[in-house]
């Protein structure tokens, strides 16, 4: 990102279908879906030359062995909600997901304008989205986002997303 410095829409889009697809593979694992737990632009590979991505940095990764996962561990500014009450399942890579989808579109870390990680998780639970989110011109990328920032119970899954625009 910080060679390509900013990115067309038309690219982005392309870079997410990829990812999408990874953690769509990752969570029709059976019988255990894999949750990656520490999504983050930092851990997306991007091979311009080739438009290759890959997802990197499976060392937090876990199989879901029961219906949820318990530990909280993970970036502050990509983790979802229900992650820091300890159960969880593979949603937490959709939120994280979008919150790599924001910094793609913005170019700043979600949540930049918090001081340390007590500040994010105080945002975070209280359902406060990062400001950086309010300087997105495009409503649909917008929309987008948002979508994968809902709720657990309401967010979609890989594939939903996938399906939509």
């Amino acid at each position: 990102m910080k060679r390509i410095k900013s990115p067309r829409l038309k690219v982005i889009k392309s870079w997410c279908r990829e990812i999408l697809l990874a953690l769509e593979y990752l969570q029709s694992m059976t019988p255990n879906p894999i949750i990656h737990r520490d999504l983050k632009c930092e851990n997306i590979f991007i091979n311009s030359n080739k438009g290759e991505i890959r997802i990197g940095d499976l060392g937090l990764a876990t199989c879901m062995s029961t219906s949820f996962a318990n530990s909280v561990i993970g970036t502050p500014h990509f983790m979802a909600p229900e992650m820091y009450e300890e159960e969880y399942d593979t949603a937490v890579d959709i939120y994280a997901f979008g919150m790599c989808l924001l910094e793609m579109v913005t170019l700043q870390i979600p949540y930049k304008e918090c001081e340390n990680s007590a500040q994010v998780f105080k945002k975070v639970m209280s359902g406060k989205k990062p400001q950086s989110i309010e300087i997105i011109q495009n409503e649909e990328v917008k929309n987008f986002i948002l979508e994968c920032l809902k709720d657990k119970d309401e967010r979609p899954t890989a594939t939903e997303l996938l399906q939509s625009k």
